[in-house]
């Protein structure tokens, strides 16, 4: 038991620190895409913003949920996973999807590769979904967690099949969707309805055990998550004005989660996790009050600052800088105690590189912002040589996580 939660029925920590460490690879490499970016004058619909999209949302936030659900599963209803085997190969064919997926985007002339990417990865989406179900299975009594679960795992089912429909009628001409709605309806549903509900889960597991947070409103979560279900259902009947006011309630609660959790934690110190809670729910709440003005140019641009490098980065490496600690000191270090010293988990962080990161990061917010409202080109290169050397110094500091001798 660590922090009230059962970890018998975790998986090895090898196959949930895969997914971690393909996130940081993808944080690089969306750093490295950015840097070739015509981010003033390019639309944001022009294929290379779409793939850059694609590779921080997809690529970098995607596997780091993964992993987290992987290990939160069997965490949070103390279920054994169904397969480790099913999971490293969704891994495998995620990763190999990525490639010619993203390639499609960035490269005009093998456009085509599109549908072979989306393919692949939609095949390595079904594996992870099936690997869920089937765990679930193992359940003898469902509790509203593991309805929850379900539902946003469907949410995330028809979501990829209308991502999939998406690339298949760009590719192909002779499949007449109308691309744009099932784009807007696909984006909606993986990335509100799917990742939204997961973070909301996080948030109420993890941000407690990681700020010693007693006391708080535990249903909060509850309310999230059945918004985040009814923006889903409100998106798929079409009830777009619905589904956007359903949307800004369901943030401004689940950032009341946050704050109700901050409020009350025992562990005062503002470490370098504390500061990206706190930067993620501030910039989740700069990004809800701009999805009124929406689809303005500047204002767009904007939205994709502070939800990309403010709300997301800031929440998932906050994560990864707490759970891969954990994972590599339970599988090196844990089997050591009471034979020798053995480190904390908090030096297993080099405190410094992490607080610049950080410090980079916001650096980057800044700059980028100004860039954008001056129209300024040189502002925006500055923000992309901080952002460059950010994710250098977020994949450095995994990888020192995973080095570290004691």
């Amino acid at each position: 038991m660590v922090g009230g939660l059962n970890f018998t029925f975790a998986p090895p920590s090898r196959l949930v620190t895969s997914f971690f460490m393909a996130g940081a690879f993808f944080y690089l490499v969306g750093a490295i895409v950015f840097w070739g970016v015509d981010f003033l004058g390019i639309h944001y619909l022009d294929p290379k913003a779409v793939g850059f999209v694609h590779i921080f949302l997809l690529g970098f936030m995607m596997s780091v949920i993964f992993g987290a659900m992987y290990q939160l599963i069997s965490v949070i209803l103390e279920i054994p996973l169904y397969s480790n085997d099913l999971a490293y190969a969704h891994l495998t064919l995620f990763v190999v999807g990525m490639l010619p997926f993203l390639s499609a985007f960035l490269s005009p002339d093998i456009f085509e590769f599109l549908g072979y990417g989306s393919l692949i990865l939609y095949i390595s989406f079904l594996l992870y979904i099936i690997n869920i179900f089937l765990s679930l299975k193992k359940i003898k009594k469902l509790e509203i967690k593991a309805y929850f679960i379900i539902a946003i795992h469907i949410i995330l089912f028809i979501g990829i099949t209308y991502g999939l429909l998406t690339s298949l009628g760009l590719v192909h001409s002779n499949f007449s969707f109308d691309t744009v709605n099932l784009a807007h309806t696909h984006i909606v549903l993986v990335l509100f309805g799917f990742a939204g509900g997961l973070m909301a889960i996080i948030a109420t597991v993890l941000l407690p055990m990681f700020m010693l947070s007693h006391n708080f409103n535990k249903k909060v979560s509850n309310y999230i998550l059945a918004g985040v279900i009814a923006v889903a259902i409100a998106t798929l009947l079409g009830l777009f004005l619905v589904a956007q006011i359903l949307m800004l309630i369901t943030i401004l609660i689940f950032v009341y989660q946050l704050y109700d959790i901050f409020k009350k934690r025992l562990r005062r110190h503002l470490d370098v996790y504390a500061l990206d809670m706190i930067s993620s729910g501030s910039f989740l709440i700069l990004s809800a009050f701009l999805i009124p003005f929406l689809p303005s140019e500047m204002v767009i641009k904007l939205f994709m600052i502070f939800l990309l490098l403010g709300f997301v980065s800031s929440f998932v490496v906050g994560h990864i800088y707490k759970i891969v600690p954990f994972l590599v000191w339970n599988e090196k270090f844990a089997p050591l105690v009471g034979k020798q010293k053995v480190p904390m988990l908090a030096d297993m962080v080099h405190d410094r590189a992490s607080f610049v990161e950080f410090s980079l990061k916001i650096a980057t917010i800044l700059f980028l912002s100004l860039g954008v409202i001056s129209g300024s080109d040189i502002i925006i290169t500055i923000g992309k040589v901080l952002f460059l050397i950010n994710a250098i110094l977020v994949v450095g500091n995994v990888i020192y996580i995973f080095k570290y001798k004691g």
